[in-house]
């Protein structure tokens, strides 16, 4: 397991993001060299991805019924994509839907804050 002590200088490099989540209920339970997947009991799965000196992905994944037609979904993923104000929405190879953000730059309290708020918004 990283080192997620984020003033360690061997801290895992999302450390910051990870002990903001820890405080709003959530738990890293598995991670990489540059991302980490966070889980609530109530809310959807966070999966953050550093993308070097630009800032970290923040995504949710979702399965696809099997009895939902690959144009059912896409159309679906389409009328998603038109509603939400924060998100983007795609249909992966694997037929999962996945929503993500992006959080420009540096960890930051009150602007991590402003985007979890953001992605609640979308997910209402």
């Amino acid at each position: 397991m990283a080192n997620f002590e984020s003033n360690s200088p061997t801290a895992h490099p999302l450390a910051k993001f990870i002990n903001h989540l820890e405080f709003a209920g959530y738990r890293a339970q598995e991670q990489g060299e540059d991302w980490v997947l966070n889980v609530h009991p109530r809310k959807p799965n966070l999966f953050l991805k550093q993308i070097q000196s630009r800032g970290v992905l923040v995504g949710i994944t979702y399965g696809a019924q099997q009895s939902v037609s690959r144009i059912e979904l896409l159309e679906f993923i389409n009328m998603m994509n038109s509603e939400l104000l924060f998100m983007k929405v795609y249909c992966t190879d694997e037929d999962l839907i996945r929503l993500e953000t992006f959080f420009e730059g540096d960890y930051d309290r009150t602007n991590f804050s402003i985007l979890l708020e953001n992605i609640e918004f979308d997910m209402q």
